[in-house]
């Protein structure tokens, strides 16, 4: 019998690897590394911009990633960084319009991609999984800062 740890670290696991694959086939069209997906959901959602401090915060992600993301989408032309006078971490970034229109037409694909694999679930189900994944992500979390 598969124990609990297995299920969950298989299972994440497998969730990982899919859903790499998906935004990586996503973001090909852009000439990017599937990974800066999260980065122009994170600005579309704040279109006052947000600093490379911000960023790296929100996505979890550390701000060496963060600035490679940051210079990468520049050069595609979906980001730009204003007040770049100021510290690099400070500058406020935003999409341009082309990023807009582009982050716009990737959610309604993340949207997707996150209803069928939520196919076979009801409300009930998917209301309880997301409960439970918040609760054991922040759990772990706190582990992971703290230790057991």
């Amino acid at each position: 019998m598969v124990g609990r740890f297995e299920v969950f670290t298989l299972g994440l696991s497998e969730i990982m690897s899919s859903w790499t694959k998906i935004a990586s086939d996503e973001m090909k069209p852009f000439g990017l590394k599937g990974t800066y997906v999260i980065y122009l959901i994170a600005l579309y959602k704040h279109p006052e911009g947000l600093t490379s401090a911000n960023l790296s915060e929100m996505c979890n992600r550390d701000k060496a990633e963060v600035s490679r993301a940051i210079k990468a989408l520049e050069s595609k032309e979906l980001i730009v960084r204003e007040n770049t006078t100021v510290n690099g971490y400070r500058a406020k970034i935003t999409l341009t319009e082309k990023g807009r229109e582009s982050t716009k037409a990737l959610r309604e694909r993340v949207k997707l991609a996150v209803e069928k694999g939520g196919e076979g679930l009801s409300e009930k189900e998917r209301d309880s999984f997301y409960s439970a994944l918040e609760i054991i992500s922040a759990n772990l979390k706190k582990i992971s800062r703290e230790g057991l």
